[in-house]
């Protein structure tokens, strides 16, 4: 399943500007194509804010990306760690204990829930793209196009917008008041 650039950027919070800018560096570049982030493009993105915001370099941010994309499908990474000055791309605890034990950490990123909680997000998009899609079918399927916006039917279909006239508007007259 692939994402466009204004829903990738949707679903990890970063803004379009942003996606552009770290494509046309290399830094976060998913495959060619109309719809050509990939779920894991996501994960990259979300590293990227979160390092980002903690301040890290760009060469720092550059190095943990890559240790994220050496992964691969088979045996992603659970944990980026980094000392500032090196990555550690961490498959269990004991991994992460080993880089923590190198000196002070300046950072520790739990790629496994950067994960869930875009995998969280596609699951929400995707049920309200679905009730999207299913609400145009019901609308297909009563035979009749949901009045306009703004406006509301009557029990004979007919629009009602709430406007002074409408009764003139749909053939009938209104009764005038006259002074006596």
């Amino acid at each position: 399943m692939g994402f466009t650039a204004a829903q990738a950027a949707r679903l990890t919070g970063c803004t379009l500007p942003q996606l552009s800018s770290w494509e046309r560096s290399g830094l976060v570049a998913p495959p060619p194509g109309p719809a050509h982030y990939r779920f894991q493009d996501l994960v990259a993105l979300r590293v990227v804010a979160s390092l980002l915001a903690a301040g890290l370099s760009l060469d720092l941010i550059r190095r943990a990306v890559g240790e994220l994309v050496r992964g691969g499908d088979d045996a992603p990474p659970r944990s980026l760690v980094t000392d500032g000055g090196t990555v550690w791309a961490c498959r269990d605890d004991r991994q992460v204990l080993d880089a923590l034990g190198h000196g002070p950490v300046a950072c520790v990123i739990a790629l496994d829930r950067i994960g869930q909680d875009v995998d969280a997000a596609v699951r929400a998009f995707d049920a309200e793209r679905q009730s999207f899609v299913q609400g145009l079918h019901d609308a297909d399927a009563g035979g009749a196009a949901p009045p306009p916006s703004g406006e509301r039917a009557t029990a004979g279909g007919e629009a009602l917008s709430g406007r002074a006239g409408d009764a003139n508007a749909r053939g009938r007259s209104r009764p005038h008041a006259t002074r006596r």
